[in-house]
């Protein structure tokens, strides 16, 4: 079968399955996996261990793998293009040359655009392509290049494997795990506020990170504090919604404590909202992710908090892997990755918040 036949497969595959909703039962947590996959445990271990070398062994091989990027990488945020930056200077690391595509779409995009440039990503005949899971047709989609068997499909952005493709998963789930980081801001917000008091939520449009990020602050909340939830908006990953609903909230609910914002968009959205009213010394907002936006909020103390990814562990560990997989050591590659999370709020001082940025920017420069 040739590449062309191939695309017009995984077209006709792609019509055919039936949109599979993502509820959060579908999914293994990472401790559910390791549980039934014990072995798991040490390969995550081992793995980790290389992603944190700050430099290694160049090869003696003549590799030039093909890589096709598909992300929602047109918002404020710059996780996504520092994943790119990262992934490819940590594989020229290797002395290896990667050919690389890139197609960044807004978060925001129709699924027909985003099916799109899917296929436009698949038609480059890539070895590797690096994709995302947030809705149905995403799930649709990747499904049908795992029918097809090529590319192999890196997930970026989750860390929860769908028990609906056990025994024909993805090469691989890279990310930073959404509850975890959720867990770790609700922990924070619990202590600053004493579990007392009011607050509002800004949440992404219906999928997977709206469940991870807002389903599970929220349970977190009404499972461990007396907090009451106030107002619930959906603004999607968009600044200026965001906004207009901190707006809303400024009119309707100037008591409260807080906003819990599911994203770096959504929270700088909402930090303009509230600057407008004149209430950011009373209400507080958190970032999520600890890019250089978020960073830049938390120096002028008009974000709170955020829990800062160790922003570029995701793209070396998608190099890692890449690199491993064509030396044919697949066995030394575990299924997920997921990468590490520091509490940065604004009172930080300014030689841990150096030491962070640079670990965490350590191969996506400044």
């Amino acid at each position: 079968m040739n590449f062309k036949q191939l695309l017009i497969l995984i077209t006709i595959l792609c019509s055919l399955l039936p949109a599979i909703p993502l509820e959060a039962g579908e999914y293994y947590t990472l401790e559910e996996y390791i549980i039934l996959h014990p072995g798991e445990k040490l390969l995550e271990e081992s793995f980790n261990k290389l992603v944190k070398k700050n430099i290694v062994e160049r090869l003696d091989k003549q590799f030039s793998p093909k890589i096709a990027v598909v992300c929602p990488g047109k918002q404020i945020s710059d996780y996504w293009r520092r994943s790119c930056r990262s992934l490819e200077s940590r594989i020229k690391q290797y002395g290896i040359i990667p050919r690389i595509h890139r197609f960044f779409i807004k978060p925001t995009a129709p699924l027909g655009k985003q099916s799109a440039v899917f296929h436009k990503a698949l038609e480059t005949n890539p070895d590797y392509l690096i994709f995302t899971l947030d809705a149905s047709r995403h799930q649709r989609m990747i499904e049908s290049i795992l029918v097809a068997g090529k590319p192999k499909v890196i997930l970026q952005n989750i860390t929860t494997p769908l028990k609906i493709w056990e025994g024909k998963q993805p090469f691989m789930y890279v990310g930073f795990d959404h509850a975890q980081g959720t867990q770790m801001l609700a922990k924070y917000f619990a202590r600053k506020t004493g579990g007392h008091g009011k607050y509002a939520v800004f949440l992404p449009d219906p999928g997977h990170l709206n469940k991870e990020r807002g389903g599970t602050f929220i349970s977190y909340m009404d499972k461990y504090t007396s907090l009451k939830l106030a107002a619930v908006f959906r603004t999607g990953i968009d600044k200026e919604k965001a906004r207009l609903a901190a707006l809303k909230i400024a009119e309707h609910h100037p008591d409260i404590k807080f906003i819990y914002a599911c994203s770096t968009d959504i929270a700088l959205g909402a930090i303009e909202g509230l600057r407008e009213k004149g209430l950011l010394n009373r209400i507080m907002v958190n970032g999520w992710g600890g890019g250089s936006p978020e960073i830049d909020a938390i120096k002028k103390g008009e974000l709170e908090v955020t829990v800062m990814r160790i922003n570029d562990d995701n793209g070396v560990a998608m190099a890692d892997a890449i690199i491993l997989d064509m030396l044919g050591k697949n066995s030394q590659i575990p299924l997920v990755f997921s990468g590490r999370f520091e509490i940065l709020d604004k009172r930080v001082n300014a030689k841990r918040l150096q030491r962070l940025q640079q670990e965490s920017f350590r191969y996506s420069g400044n």
